[in-house]
């Protein structure tokens, strides 16, 4: 993405702010990565993306968060980022050895149904959505969520922390409707091409 890119889009569009959730990627402390830095980038640049960012450790905060997420006073947060651990169909956070570190699209599904309307929600998660497409339209159709992006495989932290900057610059530049985030998803893939196939990211809209 071109500095004039950013300038283009910070002139024509509304800045449509971003709301992470964020697991602890290690045990270790003092030493795991985190996507804060990357987000913080986009607010200093010239789109002035702004932001909201918290960590993840347990079910009851995970579920606190998307819910505040979903309320009026958060519209100016369309975008959902969910960077956790995932496996197929589900992500997870904190102490994985717990059963109810882990939330199940169906789960997700659940708490939000109906709530997502000109709303986005990226899994910055190996593997969550390799699953069929009309389970995705299902998700999609019952939050109401706009779009729905996200890898089927395992992924490398580095590179898709890069696609995912691309990806919410690309969002700033055009309308918040399915027309909007069909030409993202193209110009994604002239632009990432390569990274979107290795990676197998996958951005699925509102009457796919």
């Amino acid at each position: 993405m071109l500095l004039r890119d950013l300038t283009l889009a910070h002139s024509r569009t509304k800045v449509r702010g971003i709301f992470c959730l964020e697991t602890d990627w290690s045990s270790e402390v003092g030493r795991s990565p985190s996507v804060e830095p990357m987000l913080a980038l986009l607010q200093s640049s010239p789109l002035k993306i702004p932001f909201v960012h918290r960590n993840v450790a347990t079910a009851d905060a995970f579920y606190h968060y998307l819910a505040k997420w979903a309320q009026r006073s958060h519209n100016d947060y369309p975008i959902m980022y969910l960077a956790f651990h995932g496996v197929q169909g589900e992500v997870q956070f904190g102490d994985l050895r717990r059963r109810s570190a882990r939330a199940t699209l169906d789960e997700l599904e659940e708490a939000l149904r109906g709530k997502c309307a000109g709303r986005v929600i990226h899994f910055g998660c190996c593997q969550t959505l390799r699953v069929s497409q009309r389970r995705l339209n299902r998700f999609i159709d019952e939050t109401g969520a706009l779009a729905v992006s996200g890898y089927e495989r395992d992924i490398d932290w580095v590179r898709s922390a890069a696609l995912d900057f691309s990806l919410f610059a690309a969002i700033q530049q055009n309308t918040m409707t399915v027309p909007g985030m069909r030409a993202v998803r193209r110009r994604i893939l002239l632009r990432h091409g390569r990274e979107v196939r290795a990676l197998k990211l996958r951005i699925a809209l509102r009457c796919d």
